[in-house]
């Protein structure tokens, strides 16, 4: 058993210095949005529409990693202070378009600039080299976290003395006998 700790001591490791700098990061974070008027969901959606100008609501989902009706429900909100206004597409009536308003842009450029400032001071510890390698390695270990940590379901399909089994987007066949 030691020898299996011994083993994964580096992995814990980085998993718990990847999490304590990230809760210190949302810390700052948190604290910089407690001087606008926004939540931390409204913010972050805000923040995407600042900086793509005009995006499909899809798009916006894709890019904050909210629920559909938590989305909607921040839109709502965004769209009752005049900061977004939502138009139809005309090639497509099922895509609804988001961008801001000239009110939503000026409060923007009122709040964004000063969060950079925050941002760019957390990070001033690191060289631009660094950044980059962060960057690519949490990139890499997103990505690889995703596609092994996909699997949440198993379909078993018997038929006499075989077994289908499906995992994820994994296809086994196991042949048992009996």
């Amino acid at each position: 058993m030691n020898e299996i700790l011994n083993n994964n001591r580096i992995d814990l490791k980085a998993m718990i210095v990847m999490f304590k700098a990230y809760q210190s990061l949302i810390e700052v974070i948190k604290n910089d949005i407690k001087k606008t008027s926004f939540d931390l969901n409204e913010f972050t959606v805000l923040e995407v529409i600042y900086h793509k100008k005009k995006l499909s609501v899809a798009e916006i989902k894709e890019k904050v990693l909210v629920a559909n009706s938590s989305l909607t429900y921040i839109l709502d909100k965004l769209e009752k202070k005049d900061l977004i206004k939502r138009t139809k597409s005309t090639k497509d009536r099922r895509i609804t378009h988001i961008e801001l308003t000239n009110k939503g842009l000026i409060e923007s450029n009122n709040i964004f600039p000063d969060h950079y400032e925050v941002l760019k001071d957390v990070y001033s510890i690191l060289t631009t080299e660094e950044k980059n390698i962060i960057v690519e390695l949490l990139k890499r270990l997103g990505l690889h976290a995703k596609e092994i940590g996909g699997v949440k379901w198993y379909i078993f399909i018997k038929k006499k003395t075989k077994t289908l089994i499906i995992r994820g987007d994994y296809l086994w066949l196991i042949i048992k006998e009996k």
